[in-house]
């Protein structure tokens, strides 16, 4: 498994292809990170929400790009979580298609307008009408990211080529999330 080396406080890093036994790895480093560096419990149940929630999203983009092997390395998908002052931040990075910004955009735009009833009424009304499909669960991972962060989902893009561009998105699960509840 490929490693991206960041600062000490980087509590797990990952660049290079997705895919379920990476994930699967990844998933098995946060535990053992987390029992390492004694993490509480909670916390690391939100860290791994999270992180569930955004591996799955930068999973289901791979299809796009497996054949477009002119992105690799230098636009490989990236994953890492750092301990900061303010938190846990959660970062990831995958290529995106360019035709897909804009509804990428306005969805997590839609998102980070809300406060906390408007993320749960949101949840709710897409859990009961939204639709289901093989890649997943109706933009469900987003709004999750969005209720157990307690923060907005900072995100950019970076244009690649005429077809790609690459999408970076920042979660921090900040100090006061995970001391509520």
């Amino acid at each position: 498994m490929d490693k991206l080396t960041l600062g000490k406080n980087t509590i797990l890093s990952y660049q290079g292809p997705l895919n379920f036994e990476i994930i699967g790895h990844l998933l098995n480093a946060l535990k053992e990170e987390t029992d390492a560096r004694e993490i509480p419990l909670g916390h690391y149940k939100k860290i791994l929400s999270v992180m569930i929630e955004i591996l799955e999203n930068v999973f289901k983009y791979n299809e796009h790009f497996e054949n477009a092997s002119y992105l690799f390395p230098t636009h490989a998908p990236i994953f890492y979580i750092e301990h900061i002052d303010d938190g846990y931040l959660l970062v990831s990075g995958n290529p995106i298609l360019n035709k897909d910004i804009e509804k990428l955009r306005k969805h997590i735009d839609h998102i980070n307008a809300l406060d906390k009833e408007g993320l749960r009424q949101l949840f709710r009304t897409t859990l009961t009408n939204g639709e289901f499909s093989s890649k997943g669960g109706a933009s469900l991972g987003f709004i999750e990211m969005a209720k157990v962060s307690g923060e907005k989902i900072a995100y950019s893009f970076s244009p690649i080529d005429e077809t790609f561009s690459f999408y970076t998105c920042k979660v921090l699960i900040s100090n006061k999330a995970l001391n509520s509840d």
